[in-house]
Parts: C-alpha cells; sequence; structure tokens
C-alpha cells in the first residue's frame, strides 16, 4: 500500500510539473499570412540569385581574428568584396531556433531548445510560417539544399533538390561535410537554381568533441575557406554569397546559453559588386574574449537585408531591421522606399507608432528602439496551465510533507530546512548560476555533523570533497586552475589515473562474488571488459587528436587490427559494441552465480561496480580519475553508515539518503555540468551507435550528463545492503523510507522553482537562466527520482 501511495503522489507531482512546463514553454504565437509590399513604390533587386552557407558554430573569431585560418575570406574583406559583421544569436544558441530566426526573422521560442535534439519531431515545422525562403516559392523561385537536415525538417515540401545530413552524430567531422562539398561542382556548373543553401557540420563537431582550441579546428576553418573560394569562382555577377554561423560557441566547445561566445557568429556578406560601397577593412583583426569584430548587429538584421537585396516582401514576424551599410546600392531616390518597407511592416507589431515623414536617421532610430522592446518582450505564458501545474506540484508536496512526518519527524525537519534554504536560491540569477557552491557547503556540514567523532575518518572524507569540488570549473563565474585542466595539460599523469582509476574499480569486482566461485572466469571477463574500456579511450583519445603515452600506441594500433576496419570511427563503434557486449556478459554471469549457484556475496556491490564502468566508458577522459575520488568516498559512507548499526534504524536509513541526495548533487557540478543548457555534453552521445536513434542516443547523453548522480543513486543498493546493518525493517520498507526522503526534496524544491519562475517570468534573464533551471529540475524529476528509483527498487525488492 505504501509504494502505491508515493507512487500516485510522485505521478501527480510529474503531472503538474509536465503542466507547468507546458504553460511556461508554449508554442510560439505568430501571425497568420505572408509578408506582401506595403506600397506600390518600386525599387530595384541588387541581386537574382543567392547562395547561403551556414557554417555551424561558426563563431566570429574564427572568421575575423588573427587567429583565423580563412584567409581567402580575409583577403575579400580587405579589397571590398566582402563585408563582415559579428552576428548576435538570441539564446538559446542551438541549431533550430538560430535557423528560426535567420530564416524568419523571428526571435526564438525557448521550447525549440528541447526541440533541437529530437531529430524526428515534426512540431517545429515552419511550412505554414513565413520566412524568406516561403517569399521566394512565392515567386516561383528554385531552391536546393545539402546539410544539415534541420533544413528539411523546418521546410518540408520547400527544396526542388536536397539532401540531408544528421546534425547529431558529432563524431563524425570528415564525412558529414564532405556529403555536402561532393554536390558542388555539378551546383555551381548547372546552376539551375536561385538559391543555394549548403549547411556544413564539421565544424561544430570538432567543438563538442575538442573544443575551439582542438587541432583540427584550424584545418577545418582552411576547408571552409577553400569551400567559399570554390563558390567564389564560379558565382555569376547577379548572385549574393552569404556566409553565416548560426551561433558560437563557448571555451569548451559548446553553445546553448548566452555567453559572447556562444552569441557571436560571424556574418560575411560576399559579392563584388559590394566593392562600391568602399567598407575594405585591414583584416585579419585581434583577437578578443568579446568575440565582437567590425559592426555588432542582431543577427536576424539578415531577413530584411536579404529581403530587400532579392528584393522580396519582408516575412511576416520579422523583427530585422535592414542593414545600413547596403542602402547605398541603391541610387538615392529608391533609398527612402527600401527603408520605407522596413518602417511599414513594423506596422503589424506596433499599430500607427512610428513618425510621419521620418529622415533616414530618424527613421533607424526608431526601428533599433522598436526592434529591442519586442524582442525583450515576454513569451505568450499560459497561465491556466501554468496555475494548475503549481497547484498539483503543491498537492503532491503537502502530501510528501505528511508522509515523511509520519515515517520520521526529526529527519523530515532536516531535509525541510535544507531544501529551504536550497531553494532560496531559485530566486537569484547569480545562485542558480553557482548552484554548485551550496551544495560543497552541505557536504562539509554533514561530513563534519556526522564524523565529528572520528577525526581522522573525517579529514579524509573532506579531502576527498574537496577534490571534488574542485575538480572542474561548476560554475559560470569562476575561473581558475582545476584538477580537470591540470589533467588535460598533462596527459602522462592523467593516463596514468585512467589506469589506476579502471584498475581499481575492476580489481574490487573481481574480488567479489565472482571471485568465490568461478576466479579465473570472473579474471577473464573483468579483464577483457576493462581492457576494451582502456583502447576505446585511448582510441577516442588518439582519432580526436589528443596526445597519448608513446608506450600505448601499441595497444592503440593492436584495438585497430582487431576490429578489421579501415575507417577509425567505425573501429571505435566496434570496440564501444565489444565493451557493451562484455557489460551485458558481466551482469548475466553475475545474475547466475546469485540464482544458480547461491553466491550472493557482494551482489550489489558487483552490480555497482559494473555499472561505474559503463559511466566511465560514458565520461570524458580527464573525469575519469574523479571517478577513483567517488569510489573511495562511496566505500568512506559505508563505513560510517556501518557504525550506526546500534542506532534506530529508520533514522539511518533518512541521515544517508540525505546524505546521497547531497552528494548526487555535488557530483553532478563537479563534474563540469552547470544549470545551463552549454555544458550538455554530446562527445560521447554516440559511443557504439552508426547513425541517429532518439533512445538509445537519449540514453547515452542521460549517463554522460548525469554519471554523478546516477553513480551515487546506484551506490545505494550496496552502502545500505552490505555493510553488516542488521535492519530491523524490511527491503520494502527501507527503500520506501529513502525513497519518501528523496521525493520530499524533490517536491519541495521544485515547488519554490516553479514559484520562482512564475514570480520572474518577465526577468531580463527568464530565458537564459531560470528556464534551463527548469528544464534541469524536470530532467531530475523524470529521469532521477522517478525512472532511476524505480530501477534501484527492481534491483533490491526483485533481484
Amino acid at each position: 500500500m505504501r509504494w502505491i501511495i508515493l507512487f500516485v503522489v510522485l505521478t501527480i507531482h510529474l503531472a503538474g510539473l509536465l503542466l507547468f512546463c507546458m504553460g511556461f514553454f508554449p508554442s510560439k504565437v505568430v501571425l497568420p499570412g505572408y509578408g506582401q509590399f506595403s506600397s506600390d513604390d518600386a525599387f530595384d533587386p541588387q541581386f537574382n540569385k543567392v547562395i547561403v552557407m551556414v557554417v555551424d558554430a561558426l563563431r566570429s573569431d574564427f572568421v575575423f581574428s588573427d587567429r583565423s585560418s580563412m584567409e581567402f575570406v580575409q583577403g575579400l574583406l580587405r579589397k571590398g568584396s566582402a563585408i563582415g559583421y559579428t552576428a548576435f544569436s538570441n539564446p538559446p544558441t542551438v541549431t533550430l531556433p538560430r535557423l528560426k530566426g535567420i530564416t524568419t526573422g523571428s526571435t526564438p521560442n525557448f521550447l525549440d531548445a528541447v526541440l533541437n535534439v529530437v531529430e524526428d519531431d515534426t512540431s517545429s515545422t515552419l511550412a505554414n510560417q513565413d520566412s524568406w525562403l516561403k517569399q521566394l516559392k512565392i515567386g516561383n523561385k528554385k531552391i536546393h539544399m545539402f546539410g544539415d537536415d534541420t533544413w528539411i525538417k523546418l521546410f518540408p515540401g520547400e527544396f526542388d533538390v536536397s539532401e540531408g545530413t544528421s546534425s547529431f552524430f558529432v563524431s563524425d567531422f570528415t564525412e558529414v561535410d564532405n556529403n555536402v562539398t561532393r554536390h558542388l561542382d555539378q551546383e555551381l556548373n548547372e546552376q539551375k537554381w536561385d538559391c543555394l543553401i549548403l549547411h556544413y557540420l564539421g565544424l561544430d563537431h570538432i567543438g563538442h568533441k575538442g573544443g575551439p582550441e582542438s587541432t583540427f579546428m584550424r584545418p577545418k576553418q582552411k576547408e571552409m575557406d577553400e569551400i567559399v573560394k570554390l563558390i567564389y569562382d564560379a558565382m555569376e555577377e547577379d548572385t549574393l554569397f552569404v556566409l553565416l554561423g548560426d551561433h558560437g560557441m563557448n571555451e569548451i566547445g559548446n553553445h546553448g546559453g548566452s555567453s559572447a561566445g556562444e552569441t557571436s557568429a560571424a556574418l560575411v556578406f560576399i559579392a563584388d559588386k559590394l566593392q562600391e560601397l568602399n567598407k575594405t577593412s585591414q583584416s585579419p583583426l585581434r583577437y578578443n574574449d568579446e568575440f565582437t569584430y567590425y559592426e555588432r548587429i542582431q543577427q536576424i538584421d539578415l531577413v530584411p537585408t536579404l529581403c530587400s537585396l532579392l528584393r522580396l516582401p519582408i516575412p511576416k514576424n520579422s523583427l530585422g531591421v535592414f542593414i545600413r551599410d547596403f542602402l547605398s546600392l541603391w541610387p538615392e531616390d529608391q533609398r527612402k522606399f527600401v527603408l520605407k518597407e522596413n518602417l511599414l511592416h513594423y506596422d503589424d507589431f506596433k499599430k500607427n507608432d512610428f513618425p510621419g515623414d521620418p529622415s533616414e536617421s530618424e527613421t533607424y532610430e526608431w526601428l533599433y528602439e522598436a526592434q529591442s522592446e519586442l524582442t525583450r518582450s515576454a513569451s505568450n505564458y499560459n497561465m491556466p496551465l501554468i496555475y494548475s501545474g503549481v497547484a498539483a506540484i503543491a498537492a503532491a508536496t503537502i502530501l510528501t510533507l505528511w508522509r515523511c512526518f509520519k515515517l520520521f519527524k526529526n529527519q523530515a525537519i532536516i531535509m525541510i530546512s535544507m531544501t529551504f534554504i536550497y531553494s532560496v536560491t531559485a530566486f537569484g540569477s547569480s545562485l542558480v548560476e553557482e548552484e554548485h557552491q551550496i551544495w560543497w557547503w552541505f557536504a562539509t556540514f554533514f561530513v563534519v555533523i556526522f564524523s565529528y567523532d572520528q577525526p581522522v575518518v573525517s579529514a579524509f572524507s573532506l579531502l576527498l570533497l574537496r577534490l571534488i569540488r574542485g575538480w572542474n570549473n561548476s560554475g559560470q563565474k569562476f575561473v581558475g586552475d582545476t584538477v580537470y585542466r591540470y589533467l588535460d595539460e598533462n596527459y602522462h599523469l592523467n593516463w596514468i589515473l585512467i589506469a589506476i582509476t579502471i584498475s581499481s574499480i575492476s580489481f574490487s569486482l573481481n574480488q567479489g562474488g565472482f571471485s568465490k566461485t568461478y576466479p579465473v572466469v570472473g579474471f577473464i571477463s573483468t579483464f577483457t571488459t576493462s581492457l576494451c574500456l582502456f583502447s576505446f579511450k585511448l582510441m577516442y583519445s588518439v582519432i580526436n587528436g589528443d596526445q597519448i603515452p608513446k608506450q600505448l600506441n601499441r595497444l592503440v594500433e593492436f584495438s585497430l587490427d582487431l576490429t578489421n576496419v579501415e575507417n577509425e570511427h567505425e573501429a571505435l563503434v566496434e570496440v564501444a559494441k565489444l565493451f557493451f557486449t562484455c557489460v551485458i556478459g558481466l551482469i548475466s554471469i553475475r545474475l547466475f552465480l546469485r540464482f544458480f549457484a547461491g553466491n550472493n556475496y557482494w551482489f550489489y556491490t558487483d552490480l555497482h561496480n559494473i555499472l561505474t564502468l559503463v559511466l566511465i566508458f560514458q565520461t570524458s577522459i580527464p573525469n575519469i580519475g574523479l571517478f577513483l575520488v567517488l569510489f573511495s568516498l562511496k566505500n568512506v559512507v559505508g563505513y560510517i553508515v556501518g557504525t550506526f548499526v546500534d542506532y534506530d534504524n529508520a533514522k539511518v536509513i533518512g541521515y544517508t539518503s540525505i546524505a546521497l541526495v547531497i552528494l548526487q548533487n555535488l557530483t553532478f557540478f563537479s563534474f563540469g555540468q552547470t544549470n545551463s543548457l552549454n555544458t550538455v555534453d554530446l562527445s560521447n552521445a554516440y559511443n557504439g551507435i552508426k547513425s541517429y536513434n532518439i533512445f538509445a542516443v537519449g540514453l547515452l547523453t542521460f549517463l554522460s550528463n548525469f554519471a554523478g548522480p546516477i553513480y551515487w543513486e546506484f551506490a545505494s543498493l550496496p552502502i545500505f545492503l552490505e555493510n553488516s546493518l542488521e535492519y530491523k525493517v524490511s527491503k520494502g520498507e527501507l527503500f520506501s523510507i529513502r525513497w519518501s526522503t528523496n521525493a520530499l526534496f524533490y517536491c519541495l524544491s521544485t515547488f519554490f522553482t516553479v514559484i520562482s519562475c512564475v514570480v520572474q517570468r518577465y526577468h531580463l534573464f527568464i530565458w537564459t537562466v531560470f528556464s534551463p533551471k527548469v528544464l534541469y529540475t524536470l530532467v531530475w524529476n523524470l529521469f532521477i527520482n522517478f525512472a532511476v528509483e524505480i530501477i534501484i527498487l527492481f534491483v533490491a525488492l526483485i533481484i
């Protein structure tokens, strides 16, 4: 009965959270219909054809700075055949919302950041919305597209010729771009199009894998530069060439947030006709960490500018402003008509609010002010859904409070106090960005309180916690030396630590139930699994251009020969498959020993160690050593729990559950995660997979980004069940208390988080700080506290 009650309460809680998200992240309301010219005043088109080349994650410095390898583009800038801008990309800086922005001219819908990772999603289509592509089709123009298949999802049926490539196979730096370039010779020779769209993904993939300083980055820039030259040499005089990035990237190669690197994309207009504008430059410019080069404009300004240059009506929902530099391409008597179209277009948004007969300067002043006001305006929140969600969450929270006070009053008071202190952080943007700090203090407090009478244990625990905290730059403001950075720079030491970590987990696994029944089988199976894991990480490093000790090159060569495939990426996939096969074999053998050989010795520890190997497999290389620290701390926690064997069992379970919640959150941030979308790691999302599969990629991404919390979730099995504790409660009651403790934290903290977002829904940082926090809250609740907990309960109660 107790499980049914708890399950119902958590179902109500999750339903409320989903309702809240549906109201808080509604589908964007757009104006119906298609743009038309606002008057009969004519102006001539400056170009008849356009080539749009999107290089995914093309940050401004990758083109304009003295660190760039795009020398041909910089030569065009010097002679005036190209004009460059730093284009501000509105957050969230991921591909789907940014493509919507650069085609419709509208500001992004935050929900698109979620839909961006659902490759098969069709709800984000622009089939019935206005865009410059739609205006081209209305004008019976032919559009050819090659590259990121997000375009095909956005514009179904709009392309006369197209071929898409998956944007999420981030292990591929080469083929994903070759699949685009192989069409160029034919397309440029025949030119049976009015608009040619190319979307290259390799540079973005390099960023995700190795960051902006990857050894592959400059060669990729050179490759893109050569493609620009190929296109430029084949262009006809009436063709405009637009080179741009949909967004940038941060210092570790990710994007999705609002940092300067992520929001600063390159935008270059290329055509010899532009020499008339006398906009020559002295490129390359000195690199700067603000990523601002030449004039900084809004990325959506591309839309009215492109439409006017081609003489197309401005899309209905565009908030872009025509770029002033291009006005002088028209005779003076036509310039006012070009600008008038942009001014009258805003009449749909600000009825009769513009001046009657403004000068050019007055027009731009009004347009920029109107654009700033409209792009800052809040989303169309669905308040009934939001309030319904909050009410459901509140009801679930009250029921959980009642249940916990009934089960364990003292522990409930402690959890409520801790959660309340933590929940205060949800009301401050800086506190949300630096959340790891509060978990560090909670962890320190618990160690001091519960091991004060054991100074050696206490000191060792604090040392381990300090290592965990200092492993990564866990926030968005702190910048300094970290263990991660040190190991990344000292690769010999890093690989020694990796070998020790994997060996320690494997040794512990081999000393468990395997050693009691079939020691030889146990040794061979654990050794093979560990060797596959170590070899995979070595191959991964070599393929990504990272250094490894030369003594290990033999192992890499042996692994490549063993796979018997020529392509390095395919070899990596084969080794990954072999590893997962070994893991399945280990689990199968361990279950056989338990059910058919009666071997229960260290059963839960063995399962946890096997899972740890999987989590290491899904973890970035400089973070692997952190598992050695977690492994040590888990044993310390188990020891401390064991010393409370004579205490009230319910209290021990409650206090330990609180400690595990703290450790889950602390390690989440210590692995380098934050409450921002730009720290979502996709580099391990395709381990063992050759093509996009939403379930497999989703699971691997979840394991990669929540390795720390998952580690401590499953650590509860050996900690509670294998520390010589003579509990006077059944397994069912034990895990009922544990899950109830977790539920109290999640329900109460979620309630304060959604209240914070309701109160601050018009806050300046609502989309860059608080909205990502809501998404992370949803993931923690749905997957960690619900899905993973159900798996743990199944293992504990059934297996």
